[in-house]
């Protein structure tokens, strides 16, 4: 991938770079830090636990194909406005996202205005989707599901062969049952609770890897429903 890309905005050309254009420092008022990227084989910071969220929905979403925070200053009326990422789809759509929380956007209106009316029409101008997020959006039962999912991920990162029995164990339970629990589907496997707590973890990577399909709206629990 090329380390930047050029756009055009009220005739002047803009850049998105993969270097961040403004630097993510502490903050008394915030929280502040920094992920491990398995997408982008980097760390990724935040300046708040919602945005801290957002990064684990663009990790888990395999429609994504890429993001960076901080990407683009956009500038306007002697000012500038820098959104909080840039995302690119595998399908060719990109979208540039400001993650703001609903207290701050109603408190704060009057100061976001031209911001945001300067995004849009830098996007309007350059076939991209200009978004804001909120917690109404980010903070909830996916949310809950795909970072358990994204820890386990984190947590198994040797190769897949390593686990061939395991998930040949599994998914030839699956395709008996086809519509179970996990708590069924484990019974169904083994009778030995040592090997119980083994296989749960091979059964969360194939929920990751799409081999089981679950319904990530869902509080995932024990008993939520699961299917091939």
């Amino acid at each position: 991938m090329k380390n930047d890309m050029n756009y055009v905005f009220s005739q002047k050309k803009m850049r998105i770079s993969l270097k961040k254009k403004r630097n993510i420092s502490a903050n008394e008022f915030s929280l502040t830090g920094q992920i491990k990227s398995l997408k982008r084989n980097d760390f990724v910071d935040f300046e708040s636990s919602l945005e801290r969220d957002y990064i684990h929905i663009l990790e888990f979403d395999e429609n994504v194909r890429y993001y960076y925070e901080q990407p683009l200053k956009i500038e306007f009326n002697d000012r500038y406005y820098i959104p909080d990422f840039f995302v690119e789809y595998w399908d060719g759509s990109k979208e540039v996202i400001e993650i703001k929380y609903n207290i701050d956007l109603i408190d704060n209106a009057s100061k976001y205005v031209t911001k945001f009316k300067a995004a849009e029409e830098f996007c309007n101008s350059n076939n991209l989707t200009f978004r804001i997020l909120t917690e109404t959006d980010i903070r909830n039962n996916y949310l809950f599901n795909i970072k358990f999912l994204n820890a386990v991920q984190i947590r198994h990162t040797s190769n897949k062969s390593e686990y061939f029995n395991e998930f040949e164990l599994l998914e030839q339970n699956m395709k008996k049952l086809k519509r179970t629990t996990p708590n069924k589907l484990l019974n169904s496997s083994t009778s030995c609770e040592l090997k119980r707590a083994e296989l749960i973890q091979y059964l969360w990577l194939m929920i990751i890897h799409k081999k089981i399909k679950i319904d990530l709206s869902i509080k995932l629990n024990m008993e939520t429903e699961i299917w091939i």
